[in-house]
């Protein structure tokens, strides 16, 4: 949610808007033939339908949305697609018709660029008012696993590694009945096994009503937060609740978004939470899986202006090209993007960027960093739309001109970008593994939208997987630094969540005109190095941690 002035929240009195994800979802985009984006979520055979039975945006968790995850369940080498749901919760969303009660859903990448509906086989339609999931190999068996982030009792599901998934929350202990929103796999003391962050929002109380607005539905300051959950991996198919422990209790804030990476890259993940109407945190860890609250005094606690205004999303990616792990911060009006500087702290370059001018209109959500041509830069997709009416907002693709210097480029983009709609979730993923970063967006009250990108393949690319063996079967936590045509790109591989969506975790290179790699470190967690040379671009390259 958003932090408005009272005046702005919107009542029952307020105009309606018609559902369009309840009987009429938005019909395919049409691109033109210079489009970079082409909406190709029906050709795909994705029929997902977010369900949303009211006429208007009638509470503050109506506003939110639910979006999924991008993963590779089948392990043959092609993203496949879970996006999760709403079942009816007491005072928040009735209970729909017959014809809308579809849960979650599973679409198994068949490879040609068209989905299968796979979920009953798979077992994975879940239940509950689902907000969120995050996925990741989290028994280091092979195969991935999913986590179902729901506004009530969360869900983990197992991937058996036959098709078949099986609820194991009980036995694991995550099932947290908090009001979730989103979740992170890291491995916060590098044993080897990934521990779970869950970011919960706030109590939700239906009789809660506006004192400073009568009749409007009130902002999140109106409600208790609620505090996120941290929980350790024992490696026995069992978590134990280690919030406390590891220093992250902080049950004032009211989570919206969450992200684990190392920001100052000494090894250890740290983790990034986004809130609403509350300073964000930035929880720094000592190497031994416990942190403390640098937000502060890193720069990263508030807008340029001194503000804790609703922050929905943060997306990590090196912008300036510095080296070093900035931070787009999406929320209502114009974010902040924050760049790491040498010496350890972040300045929010939001203006200078050119962000600012371009966004400071916008109700801003998901968002991601992404290198959309492959020139080495990463440029930006962002998911706009009301948190009051359905009538639908224009989405932002933002090129970087380099060194952090980005430009409104819909006309590059296409017809989706001058199309109004519902944004929630945003990802970024190579769905069709072709080495250009397509995009999913997911839609309130609405269907999903996949852009298949189309933009000119002039540029070269190299797309890594990582698959532990010490570490973490994922490789989160690893440090890569790629050296090819005289520059030096550097990423790391986390567990890639964004407002209630999770994209690829493959990490994504754009090469420019170089045709090779001419070095490539990697820094596994726990310390151990790696180095490939003259490795030939333009493929997708799986790289195992030596033993």
């Amino acid at each position: 949610m958003l932090a408005l002035a009272a005046a702005f929240w919107i009542g029952a009195s307020a105009r309606a808007a018609v559902v369009a994800g309840a009987g009429a979802p938005l019909p395919p985009i049409q691109p033109g033939p210079k489009d970079g984006f082409a909406d190709v979520t029906a050709r795909c055979g994705v029929d997902f339908v977010h369900r949303f039975c009211h006429r208007r945006i009638a509470n503050i968790l109506l506003s939110n949305g639910s979006g999924g995850a991008a993963l590779d369940f089948d392990n043959d080498g092609l993203l496949d697609l879970y996006l999760v749901n709403w079942e009816p919760l007491k005072g928040v969303a009735p209970k729909c018709p017959a014809r809308a009660a579809r849960g979650n859903r599973l679409y198994r990448n068949r490879g040609d660029g068209t989905f299968e509906d796979v979920t009953a086989r798979a077992g994975v339609a879940g239940a509950g008012y689902a907000s969120a999931a995050a996925a990741a190999d989290f028994d280091n068996d092979g195969f991935t696993d999913i986590y179902v982030v729901n506004i009530g009792p969360n869900i983990l599901y197992r991937n058996r590694g036959d098709g078949t998934f099986e609820d194991v929350t009980a036995k694991a202990g995550v099932g947290d009945r908090g009001s979730g929103i989103g979740a992170t796999w890291l491995d916060i003391d590098n044993d080897g096994l990934l521990d779970l962050y869950v970011a919960n929002y706030l109590t939700f109380d239906p009789s809660t009503v506006s004192e400073e607005n009568p009749g409007a539905y009130p902002g999140p300051l109106a409600y208790p937060g609620e505090a996120d959950v941290l929980y350790r991996n024992c490696g026995n198919g069992k978590f134990e609740d280690a919030t406390r422990r590891a220093g992250v209790y902080a049950p004032g804030q009211r989570a919206m978004g969450v992200v684990a990476f190392d920001c100052d890259r000494d090894g250890d993940a740290d983790i990034y939470v986004c809130n609403d109407d509350t300073p964000n945190i930035l929880w720094l860890n000592d190497g031994t899986g416990h942190f403390q609250n640098v937000a502060a005094e890193q720069g990263v606690a508030f807008n340029s202006i001194g503000e804790a205004p609703g922050s929905m999303n943060a997306a990590v990616g090196d912008a300036d090209g510095n080296g070093l792990p900035d931070l787009y911060v999406t929320r209502l009006g114009y974010g902040s993007l924050y760049l790491r500087m040498p010496e350890g702290h972040y300045l929010d370059a939001m203006w200078k960027s050119g962000l600012g001018r371009i966004t400071r209109k916008s109700t801003a959500w998901g968002g991601v960093l992404f290198d959309a041509d492959n020139d080495g830069d990463p440029d930006a997709f962002t998911a706009n739309g009301s948190a009051f009416y359905l009538d639908g907002s224009l989405s932002l693709f933002l090129e970087n001109l380099g060194k952090a210097r980005f430009v409104n480029a819909a006309d590059k983009g296409g017809a989706f970008f001058r199309t109004p709609v519902n944004g929630r979730g945003a990802a970024a993923w190579d769905f069709n593994n072709d080495g250009r970063m397509d995009l999913l967006g997911t839609l309130l009250a609405d269907r999903p939208v996949i852009l298949e990108n189309r933009l000119p393949a002039v540029n070269h690319w190299l797309k890594l997987k990582l698959i532990g063996t010490r570490a973490n079967r994922n490789g989160y936590g690893a440090l890569i630094a790629l050296r090819a045509g005289g520059r030096v790109l550097v990423g790391q591989a986390h567990c890639p969540v964004g407002f209630l969506t999770q994209g690829d975790d493959r990490i994504h290179f754009g090469l420019g005109k170089a045709s090779k790699a001419d070095e490539i470190q990697i820094r596994w967690p726990g310390g151990q190095r790696q180095v490939l040379r003259n490795v030939p671009a333009d493929q997708i390259l799986t790289i195992h941690e030596p033993r």
